[in-house]
Order: C-alpha cells, then sequence, then structure tokens
C-alpha cells in the first residue's frame, strides 16, 4: 500500500510512527534538521537545488520506513505542481 497525502506530511506522518524526532532523522540520514523541517512543511525553496532536495527526501523516507520510489514519485508530483504554467 503506498502512503497517500503530501509528501511533507506523509513524512511527518511516518516519522512519528517511527517515534523519531526530526533529530534523529538527521542524525540517521545526515541530513541538517532545518532541511528536514522544511521538507516537512513543504518549504521547498529553502533547499539549494532540485538534485539535493529529490537525494534528501529519498534519505528521509529510507529513515522513516517508505517505499523510495514513492517518495520521488511524490516530490516530482509536487515540484511539477508548484511550477507556473508557461505561458
Amino acid at each position: 500500500m503506498e502512503p497517500r497525502g503530501s509528501v511533507g506530511i506523509v513524512l511527518a506522518e511516518a516519522r512519528r510512527r517511527c517515534a523519531m524526532t526530526i533529530e534523529q532523522v538527521a542524525e540517521t540520514t545526515r541530513v541538517p534538521i532545518r532541511y528536514l523541517a522544511a521538507i516537512e512543511a513543504e518549504r521547498f525553496d529553502v533547499i539549494p537545488g532540485v538534485i539535493y532536495l529529490k537525494g534528501f527526501v529519498k534519505a528521509f523516507a529510507r529513515a522513516v520506513g517508505l517505499c523510495e520510489r514513492w517518495a520521488m514519485d511524490a516530490i516530482t508530483a509536487a515540484l511539477s505542481a508548484r511550477r507556473p504554467a508557461s505561458a
């Protein structure tokens, strides 16, 4: 079964289900806390580049027991939805 909902909310809920603090996820993934918090809040503009964002989301998903493929699909969809339509 794949998670439902926005990527930030699903990752935050999975983290809480694992009884992990954001600091523990940061220690496990070596992703700075400020970026993990930004991902949970879906403030993707805080992260310095799409390649880093995707890597951080993948590591976050792995740390909280979610499917990495789902995470990549979810972040790609979230980024596509935020792009302004071309004129």
